[in-house]
């Protein structure tokens, strides 16, 4: 199937293996999510010299009737979920930046947009059936807002497609499909019918930064994948399932949006 380039489209969840039970601190067996919670609907990407900290001060969210205002049935849950990635646009160092990550310094900003998928919102009608990812879902929405431990059960993966053939160094190679645990570079912040989860990157251990930062200007010779999940730690959490993901083909970080077009379309 031909694909554009610098183009984007839903992941097929089952490209992340993700954790199943039973026992899994013991059996550590992980195996393909089932299919995603919610459905990518837009992706952008933006350059700037500080990070886009609410992604309606620079971008029209999304509004589809009978989709983006969609009653889940429940009032700590809404229908979309934008999840804003912040990748450093300068070189990391490993002494310096400030308090708030280098949130100040240049960034791009990714900020993806989903809606709950219609089997999820069915699910949601009878959550006392529902499986254990829409369950633990909605745990999350409820608590992560005031808890920061049960926020940083959330998480983050990125897979590169037939990594070995990209010329990607071995030592990245090793984390890809590696999930992540989004704990203090994580800010939850509940809007009128979205949850904005941010993810500043810049305030990662420095080698984890410093390898991200070193793959964006190549982007454009490879297929990312991203995608999140809550992590499952008990067994009537499992299997996990993923949120949802993004498909990137040959992002090219030349074309980002550079900051200073205000009011663009998501």
């Amino acid at each position: 199937v031909d694909v554009q380039p610098h183009s984007f489209s839903n992941s097929d969840a089952s490209t992340f293996a993700l954790r199943v039970g039973p026992n899994y601190k013991k059996a550590k067996r992980k195996a393909p999510s089932g299919p995603a919670l919610y459905d990518l609907v837009s992706m952008d990407f933006i350059y700037a010299d500080a990070a886009l900290r609410n992604t309606a001060d620079k971008f029209r969210i999304p509004t589809i009737p009978g989709i983006t205002d969609a009653s889940t049935g429940h009032a700590h849950i809404p229908p979309m979920l934008i999840v804003n990635t912040w990748l450093p646009g300068e070189e990391p160092t490993m002494f310096g930046g400030s308090k708030n990550g280098a949130a100040d310094s240049e960034t791009y900003s990714i900020p993806l947009v989903f809606v709950l998928s219609k089997d999820t919102l069915e699910q949601l009608r009878d959550l006392d059936n529902a499986s254990p990812g829409v369950k633990l879902l909605s745990e999350w929405c409820r608590r992560a807002e005031n808890e920061a431990d049960f926020r940083g059960r959330f998480k983050c993966m990125g897979m590169i497609e037939n990594i070995e053939s990209t010329g990607v160094p071995k030592f990245i190679q090793g984390y890809n499909g590696k999930p992540a645990l989004v704990t203090k570079s994580g800010v939850f912040q509940r809007r009128e019918n979205y949850i904005e989860m941010t993810i500043n990157v810049n305030m990662w251990a420095f080698l984890a930064k410093k390898g991200l930062h070193t793959l964006i200007p190549t982007f454009p010779d490879f297929i990312f994948n991203i995608g999140f999940t809550i992590e499952a730690r008990k067994d009537e959490e499992m299997p996990e399932v993923l949120l949802g993901g993004c498909r990137l083909v040959n992002l090219d970080p030349e074309k980002a949006v550079v900051d200073g077009v205000d009011d663009l379309e998501i």
